[in-house]
């Protein structure tokens, strides 16, 4: 990687809208905190609150990393895997949230921060296919480079 290589506007706003969402959760997860511990509770009956609290903290906190991780795979490493593993996981949670809508289990005033998040990942993720963030994670900006410095 060039470190005078300038990412596009894309990516920039790729990264900034993912890291929003982000921060979309954490605020979520902090609103919605009981009925997290009181689901766990209720799949498990030998957890006691303590250990809910350990386990939910532990897969949230997984989930953040994660997809932070990934993100800035992406937007500053250029990785086209990670970019398709942050795709299919957004996949995944965008059938569960659709399903959820239709069990119309969702939709209610305080649900909006999830469908805020999943307008932001649509968006994050076609940042992705424009035609300038598509050069840029091909690396056409180095090709065009030593194709003029080779010259």
């Amino acid at each position: 990687m060039q470190w005078g290589t300038v990412r596009p506007k894309t990516i920039v706003y790729f990264e900034q809208i993912i890291f929003g969402v982000l921060l979309l959760g954490v605020f979520y997860n902090y609103l919605s905190w009981d009925q997290i511990i009181g689901e766990a509770l209720a799949k498990d009956a030998t957890l006691d609150r303590n250990t809910a609290f350990v386990i939910a903290i532990a897969a949230i906190t997984f989930n953040y990393v994660l997809v932070g991780t990934l993100t800035l795979l992406v937007s500053r490493r250029r990785s086209k895997i990670a970019m398709w593993v942050l795709i299919a996981l957004s996949a995944l949670v965008l059938s569960r949230f659709a399903l959820d809508i239709v069990q119309s289990q969702l939709l209610l005033v305080s649900d909006i921060i999830p469908v805020l998040q999943c307008i932001g990942q649509v968006l994050a993720y076609g940042l992705l296919f424009t035609p300038s963030a598509r050069r840029w994670m091909n690396r056409e900006d180095e090709k065009e480079r030593e194709a003029a410095s080779s010259v």
